[in-house]
This record gives structure tokens, sequence and C-alpha cells, in this order.
């Protein structure tokens, strides 16, 4: 049975945003002091941990009933930015978790029992790829091994959302499915090596025979599939939907470029090679940063309209057509792409002390550039899938719109 209540049914969008930014800000000083340790580890600082548990981060969307947020998608977007132009890296795992809580749910009040029944500030990381993954069906559920790369937050998480082969009820043969382990249950690899999002240690983790009982195990179709229309508004949403969160803290790291650029500006910095004795001065550098701000505020503008959309629906019990569901995921891959835009507008104004190693603006960027190539963010897939959703093809593209 899924979470039924709506934790904030008499709480305004407004001000349940403005709670939870809030909230980020306060822990942000934090993030952002140990952003360099998480680059250099490749995994938060003990310290930015500890900063996202305190201020709820990782009890997001963990259902009101266990006591946690239960926090709709457009307020998680804003909370999400905030992290992430402190620390990109930081951002990602707490929306890491955020998205694997949210899936998590709809697993059942068993399974959530399991993962909040001692209380719900539990951070969680999911992978739904996976390396020679084999499960074994055993009395109660499955003996599972094998390895699930790029899993983010994993040095924080508790539990993770984890795909596995599944035994088909023939039988013969097994069809995809996802199942909640206990990371303590798995090792971690340390394959994590990257030119950005270093601090997310998006490792490898490793199950050599670890049993899953059967109420922690659920079909992919089943995951993808709409929710009974009983259950609270926030585990309504689909998965696909659910990549809106993914553009959020890539959202505050180009704020966080803009916001450096304009100080640099604004600071007196000379134009070199020119008559200009201030960048501000020159009517180039007004230009982009005009553009800069306005790609965005475009980037930010259509992720919110996407994400209150998602919200009416789930609000209202009604399932997205398949042409808004796609233009779901053209809006993150526009913003995705906005953000990119942007950010290299910004970086040419400041010039090439952007890219010294003391300066955080190569950090950011780098995280940007690094985050924007995930698979969920890609804009060439989502013009497919609107493309075709806008001239009635319903051939299927990806399980995730």
């Amino acid at each position: 049975m899924m979470y039924q209540s709506d934790h904030h049914e008499h709480t305004s969008p407004a001000d349940l945003t403005h709670t939870f930014v809030e909230a980020a800000r306060a822990a942000s000083p934090v993030l952002l002091r140990h952003a360099d340790d998480a680059e250099r580890d490749s995994r938060l600082a003990p310290e930015a941990t500890q900063a996202l548990r305190d201020a709820g981060m990782f009890r997001l969307a963990v259902p009101g009933e266990l006591g946690g947020h239960q926090l709709p998608l457009a307020a998680a977007v804003d909370v999400l930015a905030e992290l992430g132009e402190a620390c990109p890296s930081s951002g990602w795992v707490a929306m890491v978790s955020y998205v694997a809580q949210q899936i998590a749910a709809s697993f059942g009040e068993k399974a959530g029992l399991d993962l909040w029944g001692d209380g719900p500030d539990v951070p969680m990381c999911g992978v739904f790829g996976s390396f020679g993954v084999t499960a074994q069906q055993v009395d109660g559920g499955l003996l599972v091994s094998g390895r699930w790369g790029w899993a983010s937050g994993c040095r924080q998480a508790e539990w993770g959302v984890l795909g596995v082969p599944l035994p088909l009820p023939e039988g013969d043969g097994t069809q995809p499915g996802v199942a909640l382990v206990r990371t303590s249950d798995l090792t971690v690899e340390a394959t994590w090596d990257m030119a950005g999002m270093r601090g997310t240690g998006s490792d490898t983790l490793v199950a050599d025979a670890v049993f899953v009982p059967q109420h922690r195990l659920r079909t992919f179709s089943d995951v993808v599939a709409p929710a009974q229309r009983d259950a609270a508004p926030l585990y309504r949403i689909l998965p696909g939907s659910m990549t809106l969160a993914s553009m959020a803290p890539l959202l505050g790291a180009a704020r966080a470029v803009f916001r450096l650029t304009l100080e640099a500006v604004e600071g007196g910095k000379p134009m070199a090679m020119s008559l200009h004795r201030r960048l501000a001065d020159s009517p180039s550098v007004q230009a982009s940063l005009a553009d800069a701000a306005t790609l965005i505020d475009s980037a930010h503008l259509h992720l919110l309209r996407s994400a209150e959309a998602v919200d009416a629906a789930a609000a209202a019990s009604t399932t997205p057509t398949l042409r808004e569901r796609a233009r779901v995921r053209m809006d993150v891959g526009h913003a995705s792409t906005c953000l990119r835009q942007a950010v290299q507008l910004l970086l040419t104004v400041r010039g090439a002390s952007s890219f010294a190693h003391t300066s955080p603006v190569q950090r950011y960027w780098r995280d940007l550039e690094t985050a924007t190539r995930h698979p969920t963010l890609n804009p060439g897939l989502a013009r497919e899938m609107y493309g075709r959703a806008l001239v009635g093809d319903e051939r299927p593209v990806s399980p995730m719109v």
C-alpha cells in the first residue's frame, strides 16, 4: 500500500519553497567551505554530509508519516539549486537521495519501515544500470551478486535503489527489476576519477550473494508505470519526470558562475588589450551578461513550468499524456543547453583567469560540463522524444518518459 497523506495540503507552495530554500541556504557555507575537499577526495567531506543531514536534505522525499518532508517537485528544484550554488556535488548527492526516496516509497509500507522506521534522515543512492548482476531465487527473496557503477552518493548512502534481474513468473528467463539494498551489505570500489562532479563519489557498488527479501523487490515495469490513484501526490510522479530534479544543482552552478563573474565586473576589473578601463564599460561584456542572465532564467523557467505541471497533475490524480511527459524531458534537455551556453559566455567575460586552479569558476564549469552529459539530460534524446510525441508517433524511445 502506498503512502496516501498530502503532507503539505495546508501550506502554500511559496511558503513551502521558502522554508526549505532557507534551510539549504543555512547549510551552504559549510558546503562551500568543503567543496575543494570534495574535489580532492572524490567524495563529500564528513562536515558537508553532516550539514546536509542537519538541514533535512536527506529526508526531502521521505513520506510524512515517517517524519519526512515529502517535498513536491517544484519546491525541490529550488532547494537543490540553492545547494548546487554552493557545491554542485553536494546538491547532486542530495538530488539523488531525493529521487531514490521517491522511488523507494512506492515499494509500500513494509519496505518503508525497513528504510525509515528508525528515523527519516537516511541518504540514498540509486543505479538502474548494472554490470553482470545475477539473482538466485531463494526462500523469501533473492540472493543478488554483481556491480553497479556510477553510484552517486554511495559513500553517504545507507540504502541503494539498484537494478536487478527478476525471475519471470513462468520460471524461464528474467525481467528487469529494482531492489532496495542496504549499503552496509555491499562494498564500495573506488572507480570515480572524473574531471567534474568529483565530490559526488560516484563509485561502484559490489554485491556478493546479498539477500534481498521479496517486499524490497519490484519489476522495473511497475516502477515506471503510473502509481495507484490514492497514493500521495509526490509518489504519483513518474520516474521520467523526476529527471527535472537532476537539473537543479546545475542551475545553481550556473548561477554561481554568473554571481562570481558579476563580482569581477563590478569590482572594476580592466578589459585587457582594449581602451575600456573596466569590463563594465564594454558593450560586448554588457551584451554577454544580458544573454547569460536570460539563458539562466530561461532554464529556470522551463524547469519550473514543467515541475509545476507535474505537481499539479499528481495532485489531481491524473496521468500526463505522452506529449506532456515528453515536453518535460524536452524542458530538461533545453535547460541543460541553456546553462552550458550561459557559462561559456561568462567564461569569456572573465577571461583566462577563470581557469586558474585557485578559481572556483573552473570547478563549477567542469561540474556543469560533466553532469550535463548524464544520459537523462541528453538534449538530443529529449528532442527525439518530444518530436515523436508531437507528430503522434508513440514508438518508445526510452522507458524514462
